[in-house]
């Protein structure tokens, strides 16, 4: 019986205090962890409901860009971006000083630009950009190349959640139109270059925004600097002049700032829109200033002038390495500039 007695102790005691302490930590787990009511659990159900009928909504967007204000990414190493333009412009009146704008006789162009860009490094992308005028007004009519752009772009920063894509540029601007020695008789049409070596400095700025609306939408911003070089000019020219005219024009500096929208209508296609603003500088003339067809001195030189502008566009993006675009740009206001409308056909292609 005794031996019996120390069995029962030494085999079953040990298992009794197990079976306690199992049971006293079930207690303590259901306080530590209590049961969430169920009205609870249905608001969340609701609530992560709609957050996934919101999620479906939504749709990763596919942007080419607007039609004027460039890109704040770079081109990726190893590939390369196209991106032909064409515009066709009726300049059909000019703003005086006073921002009055008066009519001239229709001056119409065609301008064919054609963008190549290249990505060189992860930082580092470069782009050519050559291009051709045609003009033409009562009768006359006229067609050169254009001044051509080197630009160098230094990815700076790429965009993130809450950070925008930043991207400089450093561009150069060669004289390859024709500026100089211009026929009396075009009226000055056949000018399509400023003889100048420009160099301009930009700072661009890009930024998709999710959170506001089911439609994604980008914004761009482009802050631009250009310092033009001095000009040799003779005769008739793009800064007046006429016969005999021979000296040096010292074109003034230049700013622009460019501003653009593209919201997302579907993932494809895309509401684009432009707003510009550019001044620049008088340009100022020393030499000999020559007379004109009516025998009076000539008027060498360029008065300061601004512009602002508008240009709503609609992307088509069947990929997100394609793109085409169609709009329309126009001025807004300006002093001393041109008074336009110009339809803009371009597209792009990323491979």
């Amino acid at each position: 019986m005794k031996h019996n007695k120390k069995k029962f102790l030494f085999f079953y005691f040990p298992f009794f205090l197990f079976t306690l302490f199992l049971f006293s930590n079930e207690g303590q787990d259901e306080d530590a962890f209590p049961i969430t009511p169920l009205p609870v659990i249905e608001n969340q159900l609701q609530d992560a409901e709609a957050k996934f009928e919101e999620a479906k909504k939504m749709f990763n967007p596919y942007y080419a860009g607007p039609l004027l204000t460039p890109s704040a990414n770079n081109v990726p190493p190893g590939k390369f971006n196209i991106q032909p333009y064409l515009f066709f412009t009726n300049t059909f009146a000019v703003y005086d000083q006073n921002r009055c704008s008066v009519n001239i006789d229709d001056i119409w162009t065609i301008n064919h630009v054609f963008i190549f860009q290249a990505g060189l490094l992860n930082w580092l992308d470069l782009s050519f950009t050559p291009q051709v005028i045609y003009n033409t007004q009562n009768s006359q009519h006229a067609t050169y190349l254009g001044d051509t752009q080197i630009t160098l772009g230094f990815q700076i920063a790429h965009e993130g959640p809450y950070m925008p894509a930043i991207r400089a540029t450093l561009g150069e601007n060669f004289p390859s139109g024709k500026y100089q020695k211009l026929n009396q008789k075009k009226n000055g049409i056949d000018g399509t270059g400023t003889g100048s070596y420009e160099t301009i400095f930009s700072m661009n700025l890009s930024k998709i925004f999710w959170w506001f609306t089911t439609h994604p939408f980008r914004l761009r911003a482009s802050f631009n600097y250009i310092i033009p070089s001095m000009v040799h000019v003779k005769n008739f020219n793009v800064y007046g002049g006429g016969f005999n005219t021979k000296g040096k024009i010292r074109p003034g500096n230049q700013i622009q700032i460019d501003t653009s929208l593209e919201l997302s209508l579907t993932q494809k296609w895309v509401f684009a829109l432009d707003l510009i603003y550019a001044y620049q500088n008088h340009s100022s003339f020393s030499g000999r200033k020559g007379i004109t067809t009516k025998g009076s001195e000539a008027f060498v030189g360029t008065p300061f002038n601004d512009s602002l502008s508008c240009a709503p566009a609609i992307e088509y993006n069947p990929t997100s390495r394609m793109g085409f675009l169609a709009g329309v740009w126009f001025t807004i206001t300006g002093r001393n500039s041109g008074n336009f409308v110009s339809g803009i056909l371009t597209m792009t292609y990323l491979w």
